[in-house]
């Protein structure tokens, strides 16, 4: 008597966890990334460095406590919002530093950019093609009536 013994494979799927935001920066703090973090720190310490420096002059040129802090703060003003803007702005989902560095790329590089649309090419491209097709069978009779093979 033969007995036949079956015996169950217990299979264990395994699962994984695909990333679904790998081009996007990590967070570090305050739901900020790196890059973010750096632009706050670096326009912070410019801006109370500012601030400390312009106090000082005014207070030394004999300005009053509330005109000196005034003066300082209109000095800071524009240093904060360009560090804010540089942080936070974003313009078509890239930062403000890279549409600077473009600005700047293009009015330093010289060169003339001509748009044309594309109906324009094509119609264009079909004008030389019949102008040069025009010219090329104007050539062969020329060379036909001197006897050119």
């Amino acid at each position: 008597m033969t007995s036949t013994h079956t015996t169950e494979v217990s299979t264990r799927r395994q699962t994984y966890t695909v990333p679904t935001h790998i081009n996007e920066p990590d967070k570090l703090l305050f739901g900020l990334t790196a890059r973010q973090l750096l632009l706050l720190i670096t326009g912070a310490s410019l801006a109370y460095a500012t601030w400390l420096q312009v106090l000082t002059w005014a207070i030394a040129w004999g300005g009053g406590l509330l005109w000196s802090r005034g003066l300082a703060f209109l000095a800071v003003l524009p240093l904060v919002l360009v560090t804010l803007a540089g942080t936070f702005l974003q313009i078509a989902g890239r930062p403000l530093e890279l549409w600077v560095l473009v600005w700047i790329r293009a009015h330093l590089s010289p060169g003339t950019s001509v748009w044309r649309s594309a109906k324009w090419d094509a119609a264009e491209e079909r004008r030389l093609h019949t102008h040069n097709s025009a010219h090329t069978q104007e050539g062969q009779r020329d060379h036909e009536q001197e006897g050119w093979s």
